[in-house]
């Protein structure tokens, strides 16, 4: 027998309903509370700059899935997870995400919004650098494109696959 997935009727439903974005963050959202609540201090605390529109969209995600999914999420998590799925390693990939991220706002992002966040050491190992990176390659102020068209795309995400649900996050 299959081990329970939430707390009301309808659990195998939602389950099986469980989309990938969905995974991430409940993937991320379960992480970062282990390595808090077991000291492991893995996870470490990285500025982020992101279009200012794109803070106050996830401020309400995290807002309305907390109150769908009775769960303590933070935007960290939500950063953590988009990073994990939309931040490319190589010089390029940022460069064409920022281009994308750039195009789709016709240009006019502004200078964003810095705050700071918890994230996974596989994306501080990308993100810690991201900046230097760029402005070593010529291209200083546009790792808040590319931080950006990561957030965008992972929000699209989670508009698509709707809200979050009472689901437990998902054994690995």
């Amino acid at each position: 027998m299959p081990p329970p997935t939430g707390g009301g009727d309808g659990d195998a439903a939602e389950a099986a309903e469980l989309s990938e974005v969905h995974t991430a963050l409940l993937n991320s959202w379960r992480d970062s509370r282990l390595d808090l609540k077991l000291r492991k201090k893995g996870w470490q605390t990285q500025p982020f700059r992101f279009a200012a529109d794109l803070v106050e969209s996830l401020s309400k995600r995290v807002a309305e899935d907390c109150k769908s999914s009775g769960k303590t999420l933070t935007a960290a998590q939500y950063v953590d997870a988009a990073m994990a799925r939309h931040l490319p390693s190589s010089i390029d990939e940022q460069l064409q995400l920022a281009e994308d991220f750039l195009v789709s706002r016709d240009s006019d992002v502004g200078t964003g919004q810095q705050g700071s966040h918890r994230v996974s050491p596989e994306v501080y190992a990308i993100a810690s650098d991201l900046p230097n990176a760029l402005r070593r390659e010529g291209h200083a102020r546009t790792a808040v494109h590319v931080y950006s068209g990561a957030l965008d795309r992972f929000l699209a995400e989670l508009d698509a696959a709707g809200p979050l649900g009472k689901i437990n996050a998902p054994r690995r």
